[in-house]
C-alpha cells in the first residue's frame, strides 16, 4: 500500500509495474509518466499514462485513432482479491474499502474519510461471508447501503440493503443519500443519480447531488424537504430504456410539484463513476450532456430542430424525431432578419418563435435507421454496414446492408422495403447526402464476424452464440449482437451448431459417472477438459494427441459421448460420419469447432464408396490436425490466386468399433482406449442411464465453471505435464507415445479444479491406466498389425509348411534375399488349402508398413521362377526363416 498525492491509500506502485512490464506497449518512462508507447490501435508511438494517476490509457492522436483503455480492464487480475491484498487490520479497519474506492473507483479517499465504513455480510444461504463497504442512509445510522467487495449474491447482485425498516416497512423509500455536508441553498443546482458512487463521482467535480437508488423511485421526501426552494433538479439517470422512461415520469412528477428540473443525458453505456475514472467530466461533456438531455424531452418535432439549431447553426439538416426522421431546411437570412426586429436572440421565446416562422420541416423515413459498425469477412473479403431500424413503436430490428443499399436515396428506399418491416424512404439526394455522411463521419467500429465456434486466439477469448469469455470473464451478447471485448468487436457467424454455457454444473455426479464409464471414461473426460484449451496447449508444447474411443456394443460409448456433448450445451450429438459427407463438408466440420471436440463416428470403411464426390476416408489425412496445421485448401472467390488454408483449432476424437489402421506416423499420434463391460455390476446400467436422461441445462455449466478457471487449470496442466512426461519415458521408448499419453494424463490432473472431490489416488490410477495403454500403443507399434501378421503366418505355412509343391510354392522371386508374392495366387493357393482368407482390401493398405518383411515395390511385373512367365508381385526383403 502507498499513499499517492491525493492521500488514496492505493497500490498504484502494481499498476506502474504493470505498464513497465508490459512489453507490447514499448513505453519510454520519465520521471513522472510513461510516453511515446506503441498504441495497440493504431500502432503508432502515441500512447501515455501518467504514473501518479494511471487509470486510463489515451492515444495522443485524438481525431485519426482517439484510443482509450481503463487500466482496470487491462490490466484486470490487480483490480481484484482486494480482500486478500488488502485485508483489514486493527491499525486500518478500513484497509479493504479504502483500497477498492481508490483503486478500483478512482476515488480521492480524503474527499470522502468518514463517509462510510468497512463491514462483514454472510452472504444469504451460505456460511460464507465477505467485506463490504458500508454507507448510512439516515442521520441516525440506523439504516444503510451496502457494496459488496470480490463477491456477488446468488442472484448476481453486488449490493444490499440493511438496517432498521421504517413505519412503511421499507429502507430508503421517499428518502436518498446525500454527501455529508451538503447543503442545498437557494438557486443550487442538485443532479439527480441513480447510484452512491455516481453522487461521489460527480462530489469529485463539484457538483451537488444525490442517489435516489433505483432509477425508478422519486425520492419524495427529499424533494419535499427543498420544495419551493428555488432548486433546480438535474435529472442525470443512467441512459438506458429504464432511466430514459423513469426520467419522464420523474419530471412530470416535478412539474405537478412547481419544482425546477433540467435533463442531462449521458453517452450510451456510460456511468458517471466510470466517466470519472476516465477524466472525461469537464465543461464541455457536461454542455453535450445538458444538450442531449434537452432533445429527448423535446414535444414536438420543430422544439427538436429548434434545438438542434441552437447548437449547430446550419441552413439544413435531418434530425430524429421519435423514431422518425425529418428533414429540415432553414431561411436564415430572413431569420436573422426577423430577429433584428425584435431585437431577439434565438434561445429565447421571441427566438423560437420567429425561428418557427422560418423553418420546414418534412418527415423523409418512418423509421430511424442507426449505423451500429462494419461488419467484415477477412476470408471472403466482404463486409456490410450493420443498421438497427428503429421504429415508432418501439421495436427495432438489425439489418445489414451493402455499401450500394445507402449509396443514393432510391437504392436506400428499395433496400429498407426489402430488408424491414415496412420502412420506407422519402428523403432527397441532399438528404441521403447528409446521413451517410453521419453515419460514415467518424470511424465505425469494425466487427470481425468468425466462421467457427469457440476459442479466437487473436484476442484469446471464448465466442460461443449466446456468450463469451474472455481471461475467465464472462461477457453477454450486447443488444446489438456482437461482443465488445476491450478494443476488438466479435460477431458469432456460425448458426447452425448449438454451444451454450448457460446451463447448471454439479460436480457430485463425477463418482456415478467413473461407476458406470471406468477409467475409459474418465480418460475420455480428461481429454474432453483438455480440449477447451487446446490451443494454448499446443502453443507451447507444438501438439496434442488424437483421442480413440473403441467399445464392446453395449459399453456406453455412445451414451458418454453424448453427455459430454451435453457439458458444452450441444444436445442430442454424438459426431459426425466422415463416409456420409463430401470432401468439402468434411473441410467445414473440421473448420467448425476450436477448442472443442471434433467427433468421428463410427463409418462404413470398407464400403468403398467412390463416386467422384465422396471417396474412402483414410484417417491419414488427419495427421497434420496433431499440430494443428491446415485442414485443406480452398480457393477465395477473388480475381487473383489467394487460397484460404484454414488452421486444425480443435482436438480429435475417433470412435468406432473396429481399431484405426494406417501408418505407424498416423498410430503414434493416437491413444487408444477401449471400453468394455469388465467393470459392470449390479446396478451399472440404471447408473448409466441417468447420464442418458440428463439435459443439456442441467449440466452445461460445466463449460461456463472451466472457462472461468482458464488460468487456474492451464497452471495446473502444464505443472503435471512436466512431472508425467519425465515418470513415463522411463518406461517407454519411443517420445511421442510417452508424450502424448502424459498430456491427456496431465488432464487427468485439472479434472479436480472442477471436482473437488476427486481423491488424490483417483488421478494416480488414472494416470496408471494410460501409461499402460501407453505400453499397449508402443508393443502394438513395434509388431506389425494383426492383419499381417496373420498374412505372414499363412505365407509361411502354404509356402513351406504344407508339404506340398516346391519350396518356393508362393515366393515368385529367384533373387536372393527377396520376397515375391502374386497376391490373386495366395488368394487361390488359401482357398485349395482352407485357409481363412483376410480382407484383402484392409491387407493391401497394411503391407507397406509390414516390419517383419519390408516392402521393397508393389505391383513390379518380373519373370516368375514358378511360371516363366511375367507375373506383378509384391516384393519384400526376405528375413531368415522364409
Amino acid at each position: 500500500m502507498t499513499m499517492n498525492n491525493r492521500g488514496s491509500a492505493v497500490d498504484i506502485d502494481e499498476i506502474v509495474q504493470a505498464l513497465r512490464s508490459d512489453s507490447s506497449l514499448e513505453f519510454t518512462e520519465t520521471g513522472n509518466a510513461f510516453i511515446k508507447g506503441k498504441c495497440p490501435d493504431c500502432g503508432k508511438k502515441e500512447l501515455f499514462i501518467s504514473k501518479e494517476k494511471p487509470w486510463q490509457l489515451k492515444c495522443n492522436r485524438l481525431n485519426k485513432c482517439g484510443y482509450e483503455e481503463a487500466t482496470r480492464n487491462r490490466y484486470p487480475e490487480i483490480f481484484t482479491n482486494f480482500s486478500k491484498k488488502f485485508p483489514a487490520t486493527e491499525a486500518e479497519p478500513n484497509r479493504t474499502a479504502d483500497a477498492f474506492l481508490g483503486l478500483d473507483r478512482g476515488f480521492d479517499l480524503s474527499r470522502i474519510r468518514g463517509w462510510y465504513e468497512q463491514q462483514s455480510l454472510q452472504l444469504p444461504g451460505t456460511n460464507e461471508f465477505c467485506s463490504t463497504i458500508r454507507f448510512y442512509i439516515d442521520a441516525e445510522r440506523t439504516r444503510y447501503w451496502e457494496r459488496l467487495i470480490d463477491k456477488t449474491k446468488k442472484d448476481g447482485r453486488k449490493a444490499h440493503f440493511g438496517g432498521r425498516r421504517k413505519k412503511d416497512e421499507s429502507i430508503y423509500r421517499g428518502d436518498a443519500w446525500t454527501p455529508p455536508g451538503q447543503e442545498l441553498k437557494e438557486g443550487d443546482k442538485c443532479f439527480w443519480v441513480e447510484g452512491i458512487f455516481h453522487s461521489i463521482a460527480l462530489h469529485h467535480h463539484n457538483y451537488r447531488s444525490f442517489a435516489a437508488f433505483s432509477c425508478s423511485h422519486f425520492p419524495v421526501n427529499f424533494i419535499e424537504k427543498h420544495k419551493g426552494r428555488g432548486v433546480k433538479w438535474i435529472l442525470a439517470l443512467d441512459s438506458d430504456k429504464a432511466g430514459t422512461e423513469a426520467v419522464h415520469k420523474h419530471a412530470r412528477k416535478l412539474r405537478i410539484m412547481g419544482e425546477k428540473y433540467e435533463v442531462y443525458l449521458l453517452p450510451e453505456n456510460q456511468d458517471w463513476d466510470d466517466l470519472h475514472r476516465a477524466g472525461k467530466i469537464d465543461k464541455k461533456f457536461m454542455s453535450g450532456c445538458l444538450y442531449r438531455g434537452k432533445l429527448m424531452m423535446a414535444e414536438t418535432v420543430e422544439e427538436c430542430a429548434y434545438i438542434k439549431y441552437g447548437r449547430f447553426t446550419s441552413r439544413k439538416f435531418v434530425i430524429n424525431f421519435r423514431n422518425r426522421l425529418f428533414s429540415v431546411k432553414i431561411d436564415i437570412g430572413a431569420l436573422t432578419e426577423d430577429l433584428q426586429k425584435v431585437d431577439a436572440v434565438i434561445d429565447s421565446d421571441d427566438g423560437f418563435k420567429c425561428f418557427l416562422s422560418h423553418c420546414d420541416v418534412i418527415e423523409i423515413c418512418n423509421r430511424d435507421p442507426q449505423c451500429l459498425y462494419r461488419e467484415v469477412d477477412d476470408i471472403l473479403d466482404e463486409q456490410w454496414y450493420v443498421f438497427k431500424i428503429n421504429s415508432p413503436k418501439g421495436e427495432s430490428e438489425v439489418v445489414r446492408f451493402e455499401g450500394t443499399n445507402i449509396a443514393s436515396a432510391d437504392a436506400f428506399h428499395k433496400a429498407l422495403l426489402n430488408r424491414t418491416g415496412g420502412g420506407i424512404f422519402n428523403g432527397s439526394p441532399a438528404d441521403m447526402r447528409i446521413l451517410t455522411g453521419r453515419w460514415l463521419r467518424n470511424q465505425l467500429p469494425v466487427v470481425r464476424s468468425i466462421p467457427f465456434i469457440g476459442y479466437d486466439s487473436n484476442v484469446e477469448a471464448y465466442i460461443y452464440p449466446s456468450a463469451a469469455f474472455h481471461k475467465g470473464r464472462a461477457i453477454e451478447l450486447n443488444e446489438d449482437k456482437f461482443f465488445n471485448l476491450g478494443k476488438s468487436f466479435i460477431r458469432p457467424g456460425l448458426k447452425s451448431i448449438k454451444i451454450s454455457a448457460d446451463g447448471k454444473f454439479d460436480s457430485l455426479w463425477f463418482d456415478d459417472f467413473q461407476m458406470a464409464f471406468s477409467w475409459q471414461g474418465v480418460a475420455l473426460l480428461a481429454f474432453w477438459l483438455g480440449s477447451l484449451f487446446v490451443q494454448q496447449i499446443r502453443k507451447e508444447q507444438k501438439s496434442f494427441p488424437f483421442f480413440e474411443f473403441t467399445g464392446d456394443p453395449g459399453a456406453g460409448k455412445s451414451t458418454v459421448l453424448e453427455f459430454l456433448w451435453k457439458l458444452v450445451g450441444r444436445e442430442g450429438y454424438e459426431g459426425f460420419d466422415v463416409m456420409k459427407a463430401t470432401v468439402a463438408g468434411r473441410r467445414r466440420a473440421f473448420n467448425q469447432l476450436s477448442n472443442l471436440p471434433v467427433v468421428i463416428i463410427e463409418s462404413d470403411r470398407e464400403s468403398g464408396i467412390n463416386d467422384g464426390k465422396q471417396r474412402q476416408f483414410n484417417f491419414d489425412e488427419c495427421k497434420p490436425f496433431y499440430n494443428g496445421r491446415g485442414t485443406g485448401t480452398l480457393g477465395v472467390a477473388r480475381r487473383n490466386n489467394d487460397v484460404d488454408e484454414s488452421l486444425f483449432q480443435a482436438s480429435l476424437i475417433i470412435s468406432q468399433n473396429a481399431e484405426v489402421d494406417g501408418s505407424e506416423a498416423l498410430l503414434q499420434r493416437i491413444v487408444h482406449c477401449h471400453a468394455d463391460k469388465a467393470h459392470h455390476r449390479a446396478g451399472t446400467r440404471e447408473v448409466a442411464r441417468k447420464f442418458e436422461r440428463f439435459t443439456a441445462e442441467e449440466v452445461s455449466g460445466f463449460l461456463a465453471a472451466a472457462l472461468k478457471n482458464e488460468k487456474n487449470i492451464l497452471a495446473t496442466y502444464f505443472e503435471a505435464f512436466d512431472r508425467i512426461e519425465g515418470e513415463f519415458s522411463k518406461v517407454l521408448q519411443n517420445e511421442r507415445i510417452a508424450k502424448n499419453h502424459a498430456q491427456i494424463a496431465a488432464c487427468g490432473y485439472t479434472l479436480k479444479v472442477l471436482f473437488p472431490s476427486i481423491t488424490d489416488q483417483t488421478i494416480k490410477s488414472l494416470q496408471g491406466y494410460l501409461r499402460h495403454r501407453a505400453v499397449l500403443r508402443e508393443d502394438r507399434l513395434a509388431a506389425d498389425h494383426p492383419l499381417v501378421e496373420q498374412f505372414w503366418e499363412t505365407y509361411r505355412y502354404l509356402n513351406s509348411e504344407t508339404g506340398a509343391g516346391p519350396e518356393y510354392a508362393l515366393n515368385h522371386s529367384a533373387e536372393p534375399g527377396l520376397i515375391a508374392v502374386n497376391l490373386n495366387h495366395f488368394v487361390q493357393r488359401c482357398r485349395e488349402k482352407g485357409q481363412e482368407l483376410p480382407d484383402m482390401k484392409s491387407l493391401k493398405k497394411l503391407l507397406p508398413q509390414s516390419k517383419k518383411h519390408e516392402l521393397v515395390d508393389k505391383g513390379r511385373a518380373i519373370n516368375s521362377c514358378l511360371s516363366n512367365k511375367t507375373v506383378r508381385c509384391w516384393i519384400f526383403k526376405s528375413n531368415s526363416y522364409l
